[in-house]
């Protein structure tokens, strides 16, 4: 079950096991979980059985480090709770209406340093896409004009082998009343002034049922 996975995670991210290896023995553990030390030796191999976990020695002397999939659990519960408790102090809500791309969105959202970062940062999978809406006189000068007292993001540009890739801000959202995403400003783009990109985890069109052209909301928040 998650809410275990969760509440076995967070004893051992306590002690220090994000970042390096932790002494630590089943008594140790079960005292914390609260739990016998039969259960929390399973629980420790539950851990370890979803990847959660690397284990080495003997559970009597056993060094335990979360796995990238086991920090990315405690990121994920951390922006869970950060969105359930914090408020934002400013807003805005902005329309526009939803025009293609031109299909560069998906190339450099696929990048995994783009990728990595969001998860990281904002608590969600990028879907491959961006979803671009376009904005009317009125609506672009109030996004210009709010744009930069809200907080955004910072996702930092990297290098691949073959090519460098820029910098980005990223402003957290919420699209159509429904959908948690983010509205991203590439310090370079190609895009109209009047485009504004939004990424979000999953496929935008289907899941608030838009066409070519339909008005879509969107509140940045920062």
């Amino acid at each position: 079950m998650e809410i275990e996975e969760v509440a076995s995670l967070i004893p051992l991210a306590k002690r220090g096991a994000i970042e390096e290896r932790i002494y630590l023995t089943s008594g140790e553990f079960a005292q914390e979980l609260g739990t016998s030390q039969q259960t929390a030796n399973r629980r420790l191999q539950m851990l370890e059985e979803r990847g959660f976990i690397e284990r080495t020695g003997s559970p009597r002397r056993q060094q335990v480090i979360l796995t990238e999939k086991g920090a990315a659990k405690m990121k994920d519960l951390f922006f869970t709770l950060y969105n359930i408790f914090s408020k934002p102090e400013n807003e805005i809500t902005i329309r526009g209406r939803l025009i293609t791309g031109m299909g560069e969105g998906k190339y450099y959202i696929s990048q995994q340093g783009y990728r990595n970062q969001f998860i990281q940062k904002l608590g969600f999978s990028l879907y491959p896409g961006t979803f671009n809406l376009k904005l009317d006189d009125n609506n672009l000068a109030r996004f210009n004009a709010a744009i930069e007292k809200l907080t955004f993001i910072p996702i930092e540009g990297f290098k691949t082998e073959d090519r460098s890739f820029g910098a980005v801000k990223a402003y957290k959202a919420k699209i159509g009343n429904k959908i948690d995403g983010a509205i991203i400003i590439p310090y370079r783009t190609h895009h109209d002034e009047n485009i504004v990109e939004i990424v979000a985890p999953t496929y935008l069109r289907k899941a608030l049922a838009v066409n070519e052209g339909d008005a879509v909301d969107v509140t940045i928040y920062g």
